[in-house]
């Protein structure tokens, strides 16, 4: 099957544009900037729509009735939004989500999993959480899998200096 031909497009971006793709591509679970740019060329599709059908675009609080106008950068921009179990809790760098009321980071749970080899369920009744938040988790680490693979790195790179440094001593 033939793929619809591409335009190329090379533009240069200040610092506070390149560093807002970095962090929409991260918080989106996009794999590069090409991919950041191509969803954010969704959303204004979607909000160029919206407007053309009649719409107007509003900011309003995230408690407030009326729907969200650009949904797609309110998942994007804050994800714990989305979910009953998970929570983003404050760190001065890791940015993904954490089960509510535990200091379990999705990574965390699901790389147990992995380890353990349990299925969702086995590991919802070892962590003593409800199945659906096994799931909620493994939807979202699905999803995030760049992010949370970006700071796993960061942990182990982390944890590499700490013991480089407790051996120098």
């Amino acid at each position: 099957m033939a793929r619809p031909p591409r335009n190329r497009l090379q533009i240069e971006l200040a610092s506070r544009h390149q560093r807002l793709l970095h962090t929409l591509g991260q918080r989106m679970g996009s794999a590069g900037d090409a991919e950041t740019t191509r969803r954010v060329l969704d959303v204004v599709e979607n909000i160029a729509d919206r407007i053309q059908q009649g719409y107007k675009l509003a900011v309003v609080p995230a408690d407030d009735e009326h729907p969200d106008a650009v949904p797609e950068f309110t998942r994007a921009l804050r994800p714990a939004l989305n979910y009953m179990y998970l929570v983003l809790r404050p760190h001065p760098w890791r940015r993904q989500l954490s089960f509510k009321g535990r200091r379990l980071t999705v990574g965390q749970f699901i790389g147990r999993m992995r380890t353990e080899k349990w299925t969702p369920e086995q590991a919802a009744s070892e962590f003593d959480l409800p199945a659906e938040a096994a799931y909620e988790a493994i939807e979202y680490g699905e999803q995030y899998a760049s992010l949370i693979a970006a700071e796993d790195a960061e942990d182990a790179s982390a944890a590499k200096s700490l013991m480089h440094a407790a051996t120098a001593r």
